[in-house]
């Protein structure tokens, strides 16, 4: 009788794993992916190499990989981001103008701080309020300060290819990681 009960209550005891093991495995998922973002191998593009300088792709204020959050449902992991750029970072893709002619892509990193606090068109309109000319040409758009040289602050373009950096896809190692922690969680105890 005794190997009975023995077999019953590993059962139980398997059973008790795996509905733990949804909630167990997902730290692991989420800083997986969160690797993924501080070691993607993608190279920027010189303008981007301007205005990030050294910092790797991926990674500027660290906001993406901050945004990675797990959640357990129906004992399904799912690992996301709420983030609206994410899909394109992931994908890659083009970014076309919604409304101007061009976009205007901050020509350095002091008007990059400037954009991200106030815009593009905030940075002109402040511009213009401190006596700036602001003269828009094909490929630029230049601030003449009241006493000085033009200064290019925006590079002006139709449209910008994005490339893909999949950083939401578990690797072939990563996975096999992942296998084996469920493996001995599910086995825990038995």
């Amino acid at each position: 009788m005794k190997p009975i009960v023995d077999f019953l209550s590993k059962i139980d005891k398997f059973g008790e794993n795996i509905q733990k093991l949804p909630q167990a495995i997902k730290p692991f998922v989420i800083a997986e992916i969160q690797k993924n973002i501080d070691n993607s191998d993608v190279r920027n593009a010189p303008l981007t190499l301007k205005l990030k300088g050294n910092k790797p792709p991926l990674r500027n204020a660290g906001h993406l990989r901050a945004s990675i959050t797990g959640t357990v449902k129906d004992g399904k992991v799912i690992v996301g981001t709420n983030l609206k750029y994410a899909l394109i970072l992931h994908f890659g893709g083009e970014i076309k103008p919604k409304k101007a002619k061009k976009l205007a892509i901050p020509a350095n990193k002091k008007i990059k701080k400037m954009v991200d606090l106030v815009g593009v068109k905030g940075v002109l309109k402040n511009l213009e309020n401190q006596d700036w000319k602001i003269v828009f040409k094909e490929k630029s758009i230049l601030g003449v300060p009241p006493k000085g040289k033009p200064i290019v602050l925006f590079v002006r373009r139709k449209k910008v290819k994005i490339p893909e950096r999949p950083f939401m896809e578990l690797t072939d190692d990563q996975i096999n990681e992942l296998y084996q922690l469920a493996e001995n969680i599910l086995y825990e105890g038995l």
